[in-house]
């Protein structure tokens, strides 16, 4: 059996795929995991666990809960602008809908803060979470949708038909076979 030899041109495609792949994990993966990271600090204060357990100044953690779920917003949106080129055109408005929305909510989170203060210092900072709650729902409504809209744009999942390995196996014979 003769192997295929490698010509100068087929390096050429490989770095097309190399932009693309770092392209999708620098500008669509990693805000993906950002949403997620924010999510769970906006949603608990803290990263971990063993913070969750000794971190005792709840202020800090209220504070923590905030920046997060602003953080939070910012990812979505990033991600929405970094993705919005490869949805379908019919979809579009759809993205442009969940940023003025996230734009909206933004501008609630202040509304979030409860503060008791003793002269002109706050005491004690807490979080109206009956807001938080709704926030976060419709937060993962817009995440969800979205995931959905980029999955179906190839950018997570590879979206293909289903393979058929026998066709697959012949064609690898006659490549290899020439």
């Amino acid at each position: 059996m003769a192997f295929k030899k490698f010509k100068d041109e087929d390096v050429g495609e490989s770095s097309v795929w190399n932009d693309a792949k770092n392209y999708v994990g620098g500008k669509i993966h990693k805000w993906l995991i950002l949403i997620d990271d924010y999510e769970s600090l906006a949603t608990f204060g803290c990263s971990g666990l063993y913070n969750d357990v000794f971190l005792r100044d709840d202020n800090l953690k209220n504070t923590a809960r905030i920046q997060a779920l602003k953080r939070l917003i910012h990812a979505i949106k990033t991600l929405i602008r970094n993705t919005k080129f490869a949805i379908k055109s019919t979809d579009k408005p759809k993205f442009i809908e969940h940023t003025e929305r996230l734009n909206k909510i933004l501008k609630v989170v202040p509304l979030l803060k409860i503060e008791t203060k003793r002269g002109n210092k706050i005491t004690e900072l807490n979080i109206n979470e009956s807001l938080f709650e709704k926030i976060i729902d419709e937060i993962h409504g817009i995440i969800d949708d979205v995931n959905v809209e980029i999955n179906k744009a190839g950018l997570i999942f590879t979206q293909s038909e289903e393979m058929d390995i026998e066709k697959m196996k012949e064609n690898l014979e006659k490549e290899f076979t020439e």
